[in-house]
């Protein structure tokens, strides 16, 4: 899968759905249980209200059919029973009886009585029943005796208990969520890949369980997809590097099959220019199988001095055969006289290179021309310059180098750079290309007189994949 970089999005901690889901339960059950209390306090009181109304009917009515007195003893007495203060109101007289040192303001005397219960200035509650003959019982009662709940400290402490219950099993379903969420979220990277996928919750029955087992076949269903796609393309590469080395062998075998022919009816001097060539493309040909195996499978890196004005000019006698055969003429900047350049480098590998790029800057000029070598020490650094009259790098060879397989040549076997780059990173270096003003191609190789220590392994090069 590829990874990209994301548009800045805030980050949250992991646990925040946790977080979140667990206080939102608390927060319910908190507000849920306060509004419980005081829907049950408003119940109470209305079932109270109700009873005191039923009370304070029903013993008017039994005054009124059993005809007795409407006395203060009576008064009294009534007001003992249902615990409540009575009073007997006549309205025609004005006056009031009830239990022997007892008053009723008058503010109650003018509320309704109606059998239903009114609260007087003082919070009591009143109801007044009024009878058949015009009289009237007042009841009153205070409303201190209503059941509150909130003021008991049982009350709050069932409720204590309670939300802590409550914030526990919300803590426990939050943790049930949101672990597997966390495990899903952690394998999604790993999806297609050749990385094992964490444990996963496919033995659930619920929507996690259902996600868990689509990731998993999902990700067991690329992976094989993509183990196909490996294999497609590695056989892909196999065909196309072997038809690549093919061509790349056919001319110098072509080449030698001629000359070897020429040799039969040749003079001494034409038969040392063909066992030159044969002896030049024969090395042509070792070098392209070399390259192949080096890069399918690398051998250890050799280490040791080597002078790199000798070994140009070692490149140059190697490829001299096939630039006069292609009417190239090179021009070597360090003559005969030339100060040695020493480098601690592998021999062959350097050689390597440099026969990649003299070739590459010859095969760049198939009409002829002119190339151009030059060694420049740089102090820490050794640069071996190539510069030909070719054509010069296209923007997409440009941009693509350094990637194997990639050619503009038909029949390329696109290994010469690419290989040229790694062996030069490898030792302290790197590769440089550009194209002249003038025209054609500058290729600029360098070599770091020490190899770093840690660059013994890189030399190994990459492995066939």
């Amino acid at each position: 899968m590829s990874h990209s970089t994301a548009q800045s999005i805030p980050r949250r901690h992991p646990a925040s759905l946790a977080i979140w889901m667990t206080s939102s339960v608390a927060v319910f059950v908190l507000l849920g249980s306060l509004a419980l209390v005081m829907a049950f306090e408003r119940h109470f009181e209305r079932e109270e209200r109700r009873a005191f109304e039923a009370l304070a009917r029903a013993n008017a009515g039994f005054l009124e059919r059993t005809r007795l007195p409407h006395s203060d003893q009576m008064a009294s007495q009534l007001g003992e029973i249902i615990g409540a203060r009575v009073f007997f109101s006549n309205p025609a007289t004005g006056q009031v009886v009830g239990k022997a040192g007892d008053t009723v303001d008058d503010a109650v005397l003018r509320m309704a009585f109606n059998g239903k219960v009114h609260v007087t200035p003082d919070g009591a509650w009143m109801v007044g029943v009024l009878g058949n003959d015009g009289t009237r019982v007042i009841f009153l009662r205070m409303a201190a005796n209503r059941v509150r709940a909130m003021d008991r400290a049982d009350t709050w402490l069932a409720l204590g208990v309670f939300w802590l219950l409550s914030l526990a099993l919300g803590g426990w379903l939050a943790r049930r969520v949101t672990r597997p969420l966390r495990i899903l979220a952690e394998s999604l990277p790993l999806v297609g890949t050749e990385g094992k996928l964490p444990e996963l919750p496919v033995t659930r029955s619920d929507e996690i369980g259902q996600l868990a087992r689509t990731l998993t076949r999902t990700h067991h269903s690329l992976r094989d997809e993509r183990e196909r796609r490996r294999v497609a393309e590695r056989h892909a590469l196999l065909g196309r590097m072997a038809t690549s080395l093919a061509h790349e062998v056919r001319n110098p075998v072509s080449a030698i099959r001629l000359h070897a022919q020429l040799l039969e009816h040749a003079e001494p001097e034409e038969a040392e220019i063909s066992r030159r060539l044969i002896e030049s493309e024969a090395v042509r040909i070792e070098g392209l199988v070399a390259q192949w195996m080096n890069y399918a499978k690398p051998a250890p890196p050799v280490l040791a001095q080597l002078d790199m004005v000798e070994a140009v000019k070692r490149a140059l006698c190697l490829i001299e055969p096939q630039a006069r055969h292609a009417g190239v003429r090179i021009d070597e900047a360090a003559g005969p006289q030339a100060v040695p350049v020493v480098i601690r480098a592998d021999r062959h590998r350097v050689q390597q290179v440099l026969g990649n790029l003299l070739l590459n800057a010859v095969q760049a000029m198939p009409g002829g021309g002119s190339v151009t070598v030059r060694v420049h020490d740089d102090g820490p650094n050794v640069a071996v310059i190539v510069e030909d009259e070719g054509a010069g790098f296209s923007a997409a060879a440009h941009a693509r180098l350094g990637e194997p397989f990639y050619s503009e040549k038909e029949g390329g076997m696109g290994l010469g750079l690419a290989v040229a780059k790694d062996i030069c990173e490898a030792h302290g270096g790197r590769l440089v290309v550009e194209n002249r003003h003038g025209g054609g191609a500058r290729v600029r190789a360098e070599f770091a007189k020490t190899a770093p220590a840690c660059s013994d392994n890189n030399l190994d090069g990459p492995n066939l994949p």
